[in-house]
């Protein structure tokens, strides 16, 4: 179970099963982590999951080992930001027997390195739910800042704060800005 043969790449367009069946695992594994449900999204029809690699400003990364998906990871645009400065990590599950492993490292270097190649980004948020402390744990790690939390109603129907961090690319007020 070595980290060094994990490896993390975009999932191809041919490959949406693979993305599709992971998903659901991860929203029947892990359903307070998400802000979906299985029931929802395995109501999709096929022509929806294929749908999401044709969408241009984000990625979805495999995490794979020995060539085995073994969770996923995505980024992408900040919708909200009409700018394109704003990048947005979501989506991120990993098989739980490789958890703690250091594969959460992998997962951040890529999505960060995306967003760092994505012309006029400086900013990259992500969120979770205030109880998530491994999410908290990983994205201090690499440098996020808490910002903010807001109220939220999450799909298994708790309330509880989602909270948000951010982390500077390029400090605000830089060239360009």
């Amino acid at each position: 179970m070595g980290v060094d043969a994990v490896e993390i790449r975009p999932f191809e367009p041919d490959e949406w099963k693979h993305y599709k069946a992971i998903r659901l695992r991860a929203l029947q594994s892990d359903p307070h982590c998400f802000s979906s449900t299985y029931k929802k999204e395995a109501a999709y029809p096929d022509e929806k999951w294929q749908e999401d690699f044709g969408r241009a400003g984000r990625v979805v990364f495999a995490v794979l080992h020995y060539g085995d998906v073994i969770g996923l990871t995505a980024v992408s645009l900040l919708r909200e930001d009409e700018t394109g400065r704003t990048a947005k990590l979501w989506g991120s599950w990993l098989e739980p027997e490789w958890r703690g492993k250091g594969v959460s490292e992998k997962m951040y270097e890529a999505r960060l390195n995306w967003a760092r190649a994505q012309e006029g980004v400086r900013r990259v948020v992500v969120s979770h739910r205030e109880s998530n402390v491994a999410s908290k744990k990983a994205n201090q790690k690499h440098g996020f800042t808490f910002t903010h939390a807001e109220g939220f109603f999450w799909p298994d129907g708790k309330e509880e704060p989602e909270v948000f961090y951010e982390l500077w690319l390029e400090e605000p007020g830089a060239p360009g800005e």
